[in-house]
């Protein structure tokens, strides 16, 4: 008996060997600098080349709602509010003429700073956690029943609160705009809500969740990652396969929209990460609202802009399916020959040499790209050569990929400067 369960034990562990091996991890996208044929697991390295759109005009946002700052299509219709300053009135709009067809007040909570709104199956959550000066310890959102809601002009309702905390702020005074404790980006998922921080210190987010429960939770922090800006909004499409962060960088105006996808289990940075360039906030204003209104269409809005340039609230619309929709390799990218080469030192400091290990003994176009995408080093390997140099000394440290071009294909190698 004991021989028979240890057999099976090691049959057990060859096949997961197994298994392992034939899962080969990388990235899966081909429409990626860095894409790797074969690929079955995505390990969140997909690289892509800048990427720039322009936005479709919807309709001008009626002169009630000139702040929108929050977005949210539901089978009620499509929401938005005006943030700090104005008073806690959700707006009912028409996608097509921009015009309030409802106005719904909550009457228990006051508008602190209003910066995001996100719903469920039963529910609305309005985020009221705008925190300019990192010193706010009542950030909440807000829960309403959204049959509650009635079908009248006018409509009041009362809330819930879902109080949180940050685990990682023990500084309540670090001044205004100096700090990664704003918040103004989230969505619904898996009775939780996904928190996307506004860092005004580095320019990064901050992913957080809490329970989308009423009650008084501390935030549980999930993971961050460079966006080079303020993201002023998030969503997630109905699929649970794509979601978005929007933002601008205060210093230059840049508009910009991160596509996260092909992740998997709600690990929403474990998987692609696509920045898409918008207009500048000097051409469509302050964008503050997002929302998904199928799989790939989405409705952002701005806030109206009175001081240098004149651009009033607007509803825009853009088609992210270029992007977003699963790729099919093409026959260029899936008839890569087997390169075989061996690259040392990695990682490295001066140079990088790249030599045959077997497979073709053809003609090897060497490029080394970094994580923008762009060509900063490149050379050739020789049919009969045995091995090239490319010279590294003069780039900065970081993660880059070194793209391989044989006849017939490439693959990728993932290289590391010190």
């Amino acid at each position: 008996m004991f021989k028979t369960l240890t057999y099976y034990l090691l049959l057990l562990l060859v096949a997961l060997a197994t298994a392992t091996a034939r899962a080969q991890t990388g990235c899966p996208d081909p429409r990626a600098t860095n894409y790797t044929p074969g690929a079955t697991v995505n390990d969140g390295s997909c690289q892509y080349a800048t990427t720039s759109t322009t936005l479709t005009i919807k309709a001008p946002l009626a002169g009630a709602v000139p702040e929108s700052s929050g977005l949210q299509l539901t089978s009620q219709g499509l929401w938005t509010f005006n943030d700090s300053g104005n008073g806690p009135v959700l707006f009912k709009v028409d996608s097509t003429s921009g015009n309030v067809l409802q106005q719904v007040t909550i009457t228990n909570f006051p508008n602190v700073d209003w910066e995001d709104i996100a719903a469920d199956a039963q529910y609305l959550y309005v985020g009221d956690f705008g925190n300019n000066n990192g010193d706010r310890r009542d950030l909440k959102v807000l829960k309403v029943l959204k049959s509650a809601i009635g079908t009248s002009a006018s409509e009041s309702v009362t809330a819930q609160a879902i109080n949180f905390s940050y685990p990682d702020q023990t500084n309540f005074s670090p001044g205004t705009n100096n700090h990664n404790f704003d918040c103004e980006a989230f969505f619904y998922f898996n009775d939780s809500l996904h928190l996307f921080t506004k860092n005004w210190a580095d320019l990064r987010t901050r992913y957080y969740t809490i329970p989308a429960q009423p009650g008084t939770h501390v935030a549980h922090l999930k993971g961050s990652f460079n966006v080079n800006g303020l993201v002023t909004a998030a969503d997630l499409n109905a699929a649970g396969t794509g979601a978005g962060l929007l933002g601008y960088n205060a210093s230059t105006g840049a508009t910009f929209l991160w596509l996260l996808s092909d992740f998997r289990n709600g690990q929403f940075l474990r998987g692609n990460k696509r920045r898409i360039e918008l207009p500048s906030a000097l051409l469509i204003g302050q964008a503050e609202g997002l929302t998904f209104i199928d799989p790939y269409r989405v409705f952002i809005s701005n806030e109206r802009v009175s001081s240098i340039v004149s651009i009033p609230a607007r509803l825009y619309m853009l088609n992210t399916r270029p992007w977003l929709a699963p790729a099919v390799p093409t026959a260029a990218t899936t008839a890569a020959e087997a390169v075989e080469v061996s690259i040392a030192p990695n990682p490295a400091r001066q140079i990088i040499r790249i030599a045959r290990a077997g497979g073709s003994a053809g003609l090897l176009q060497l490029q080394l790209r970094d994580s923008q995408g762009r060509t900063v080093a490149e050379g050739l390997l020789p049919t009969g050569a045995a091995a090239h140099e490319l010279k590294v000394s003069g780039l900065a440290a970081g993660l880059y990929v070194l793209k391989i071009q044989s006849a017939s294909g490439f693959v990728f190698k993932k290289i590391e400067l010190l």
